[in-house]
C-alpha cells in the first residue's frame, strides 16, 4: 500500500523532470540562436573584408590620378594661382559698417577689377599681384555708375570679364 508520502515524493520528483526537460529545451534553443548570431557575424566580417578591399582599390592614389588625368581637365596647382594675404580686401576699424564690393559691383565693378589688375600688372612673366587698393576701386559706388536701363551692356561686359579669366586660366595651364 502506498502511502501519501510516495505520491509527494513522486510527484515532486515528476515536476523537477518536467522542469529540467523545459530548461533543457530553452538552452537547446539559445545554443542554435548562438550558432545563427555566429554564422552573421562571420558573414559580416567577410564582408567587411571585401568592402576594406574595394574601398583601398577605390582609393589608390595613382588610379584616382588616372581617373582625374582622363576625365577632367584638372592640372596641379602653380604657385601663381595662390593668393596671398595681400589680396584680402583691409578689414574696417570697430564700429563701422563693412563696406561692401564685388558682389553687388555686378559686372561694372568685375570689369573695374579686371581692369586695375591689368594695370598693376609688374610684367607678363611674373605672377599677378594685387593690393587692397586694387580691390577697393570695385565699390558700390562703381555699380551707380552704370544705368540699370542697359541689362544687355551689362552683360556683354560679363561676358567679356568671363573670356578673358577664362583666356588667363587656359594660358596659365599651358
Amino acid at each position: 500500500m502506498i502511502r501519501l508520502g510516495t505520491f509527494v515524493w513522486l510527484a515532486l520528483l515528476t515536476m523537477i523532470g518536467v522542469g529540467l526537460y523545459q530548461v533543457e529545451l530553452g538552452v537547446l534553443a539559445k545554443e542554435s540562436e548562438l550558432k545563427q548570431i555566429n554564422r552573421q557575424i562571420d558573414a559580416n566580417r567577410d564582408a567587411t573584408h571585401v568592402l576594406e578591399a574595394e574601398w583601398s582599390y577605390l582609393n589608390d592614389p595613382t588610379r584616382l590620378a588616372d581617373l582625374a588625368r582622363r576625365y577632367t581637365d584638372l592640372a596641379p596647382a602653380t604657385p601663381t594661382q595662390i593668393a596671398g594675404f595681400d589680396r584680402l580686401l583691409p578689414r574696417p576699424p570697430a564700429g563701422q559698417p563693412f563696406e561692401r564690393g564685388l558682389h553687388e559691383g555686378g559686372a561694372a565693378g568685375a570689369a573695374a577689377l579686371l581692369a586695375s589688375m591689368k594695370a598693376s600688372e609688374p610684367d607678363a612673366g611674373s605672377p599677378k599681384t594685387a593690393t587692397a587698393a586694387t580691390f577697393s576701386t570695385a565699390t558700390a559706388s562703381d555699380a551707380d555708375e552704370k544705368s540699370p536701363a542697359k541689362p544687355t551692356d551689362e552683360q556683354a561686359e560679363a561676358d567679356d570679364v568671363i573670356d578673358a579669366i577664362l583666356a588667363d586660366m587656359k594660358k596659365a595651364q599651358e
